[in-house]
């Protein structure tokens, strides 16, 4: 087996290594968000990757693709469109197909390395300065604490189909 399909199968099997926490996360009610948000990031950051590894790369070339961030919401909306099509045997509406692209990039924004131009410094992993209109700063905040919008009702649905069309898509990939 060539050295590509192995690093794209080893992102899909650790994407769903991911996964599996990020559930058993989703059942400790007590537990901060940010952790099992965490989990989602990485899960499905980790997809992307697997999707877009290059098959006929050389060495170099692929360990720059593993080192990146901000997969989530260049890719995961296409891997999305691509499973949904194979599921359900249909295109997503294309008011579900804005919903889940608005979705990847709040998911992508979970990350540090994500701050959208410093306008929106929160994730999940680090606290971060709370600025006033002068771009002073006024407090810290800690993920811990923070209400997350992805943890908006408004999220919440389209959550579930995402991740109900990516997991077979990354089970196929790991395969």
């Amino acid at each position: 087996m060539p050295i590509p399909t192995q690093w794209r199968k080893a992102y899909a099997r650790q994407a769903i290594s991911d996964l599996e926490v990020y559930e058993f996360l989703s059942l400790q009610r007590r537990l901060p968000a940010c952790h099992r948000l965490h989990y989602l990031q990485m899960y499905l950051e980790k997809v992307a990757k697997a999707y877009a590894w290059p098959t006929d790369a050389k060495c170099r070339e692929q360990t720059s693709l593993g080192s990146g961030h901000s997969y989530v919401a260049k890719l995961v909306p296409r891997i999305f469109m691509e499973g949904f099509r194979r599921q359900e045997g249909r295109n997503p509406s294309g008011s579900l197909q804005k919903r889940i692209r608005e979705l990847c990039r709040e998911i992508d924004l979970l990350q540090p390395a994500a701050d959208d131009g410093g306008k929106r410094p929160d994730n999940c992993e680090y606290p971060w300065n709370v600025c006033d209109n002068l771009g002073n700063a006024s407090d810290v905040e800690s993920p811990t604490e923070f209400p997350f919008q992805i943890l908006d009702s408004k999220y919440r649905a389209d959550l579930q189909t995402l991740m109900k069309v990516i997991g077979p898509e990354v089970r196929r990939l790991a395969e």
